[in-house]
């Protein structure tokens, strides 16, 4: 793909006076705020476009990973404009010392892997050295985006094409946006954020085939939004437990742990059922986003990692779960779920299965399109759903019409949907309007899909693609 391809282009002299604009508000700053530190932080793109969907998206992941560098540290002030046709920019302003903060910046460009893409400068008025270079701290000079040279020699001697510069950019963006992407040990707090905030968005989203959302119950009759709203709130004490469980997994046999937070994801279904009174809204949620939290607290725990790292260790927790609860495990339950019962009519191995191959759904489909998908968060949470709709065996979607003859069907209907445009156009907004009027006649749900999207939205937040 190239990134490039959209966008309004914008000269030096536009560029030149927004660095006039914020060389002015920098200094209004420092006189405002003469005892703390003020960074500027800003993308660093050769060409003429510098700004455009994704190179907003850059910034914001580069914006978030920083906010996340400084927790811990008094920020005083902030201020952020993204639509600037010369390239989105922001401004803090931090209580700390200059150069501990300094070395947290060279960190955040050197270590982030989209961080060469950024300026992050930082002034002290009341300092003694008011502007630390990077060699002040004797850490070496920044290289070039393409050589392994310095920078600023390759600049000055105007060594590499624009097109270069390009093609670089064009692969960094693919490789964490859309294929194995960049874990940080985020912390506690900012992946528990992550849940709850991907569990309000999905029943946010609307409309969706038979799925509540704030203007209907969908298929479901016994549950609203705010059922959805309490539901969510009582399980984040489940998944506070779930990331210290995998944040605190000493052992070398992974499936232990999954065998804890199965456990604790027991509790947490009371919890449910208490809060929603006796309402199955998050059964399924419990089990794979509890899965996937501990996972990514026991990947983390020393230091950021990679994606694919991430899914080993999903796999190495769930390594006896399809042996367990769907071959040896059916002859001694008498109350099977639905996806045991599925199993044993029809060989599916619905979320289980998708739990036990790390959750390609999310991973290899969902997570990659919707890194790339345009529109409001509405807008591209819909497209990605009526995706994942015409790709998943929807357990929910199989009980409730009874037979899986019914993923054919959704298959075209996904397809139709894009065909006509996806969300992006009146016709499909249109046709998506009328299926969920017929999901609702047919009592038919998107469940399993649903909570797919959770999945997803939970690490494209991490991942700062939303």
């Amino acid at each position: 793909m190239n990134i490039f391809l959209k966008g309004q282009s914008t000269d030096l002299s536009a560029v030149l006076l927004q660095r006039e604009k914020r060389s002015h508000y920098q200094n209004q700053l420092e006189q405002r705020y003469p005892n703390k530190v003020v960074i500027s932080f800003k993308l660093n793109i050769p060409g003429p476009i510098k700004n455009n969907d994704y190179l907003a998206r850059i910034f914001q992941t580069g914006w978030r990973v920083l906010l996340s560098q400084l927790t811990g540290h008094v920020i005083e002030h902030s201020r952020m404009e993204s639509a600037l046709t010369s390239g989105p920019e922001a401004f803090l302003v931090v209580a700390g010392d200059l150069s501990q903060l300094k070395q947290l910046t060279i960190k955040f460009e050197d270590d982030f892997p989209l961080g060469r893409l950024f300026d992050v400068d930082l002034m002290a008025g009341q300092d003694e050295k008011y502007q630390l270079s990077r060699q002040d701290l004797g850490f070496a000079p920044r290289t070039c985006l393409i050589c392994d040279q310095e920078a600023k020699s390759c600049i000055k001697a105007q060594r590499h094409s624009l097109m270069d510069a390009y093609q670089v950019i064009n692969s960094l963006y693919a490789d964490y946006y859309q294929e194995n992407f960049y874990l940080f040990n985020w912390g506690k707090d900012t992946v528990i954020n992550a849940t709850l905030a991907a569990l309000l968005d999905e029943v946010t989203v609307t409309p969706k085939p038979g799925l509540v959302d704030p203007a209907s119950n969908g298929a479901h009759q016994d549950m609203t939004a705010f059922t959805f709203i309490d539901s969510s709130l009582a399980l984040r004490p489940y998944y506070v437990r779930a990331f210290e469980l995998g944040q605190n997994f000493q052992g070398m046999d992974l499936t232990i742990l999954f065998e804890q937070v199965r456990q604790a994801g027991i509790r947490a279904e009371q919890a449910m059922y208490l809060a929603t009174q006796g309402v199955n809204t998050h059964k399924g949620l419990i089990f794979s986003l509890g899965i996937m939290v501990a996972a990514l607290a026991q990947v983390t725990k020393n230091g950021p990692s990679r994606a694919d790292r991430l899914r080993q260790i999903i796999q190495a927790m769930t390594a006896n779960l399809l042996t367990v609860d769907l071959q040896k495990g059916l002859a001694n339950q008498e109350d099977l779920t639905a996806g045991q019962q599925q199993y044993q009519r029809y060989q599916l191995t619905g979320i289980r299965g998708e739990a036990a191959q790390a959750f390609p759904m999310v991973f290899e489909l969902a997570l990659p399109f919707l890194g790339q998908a345009s529109g409001t968060d509405n807008q591209r949470y819909l497209d990605t759903l009526m995706l994942i709709a015409g790709q998943l065996a929807d357990s929910t979607l199989i009980k409730r019409a009874g037979s899986p003859a019914i993923l054919a069907k959704m298959q075209a209907w996904s397809a139709e949907y894009f065909a006509l445009g996806g969300s992006q156009r009146e016709a499909g907004r249109t046709f998506l309007a009328n299926l969920d009027q017929d999901f609702i006649k047919r009592n038919l749900s998107l469940g399993g899909a649903a909570d797919t999207l959770v999945l997803t939205i939970f690490l494209a937040r991490l991942q700062g693609v939303v």
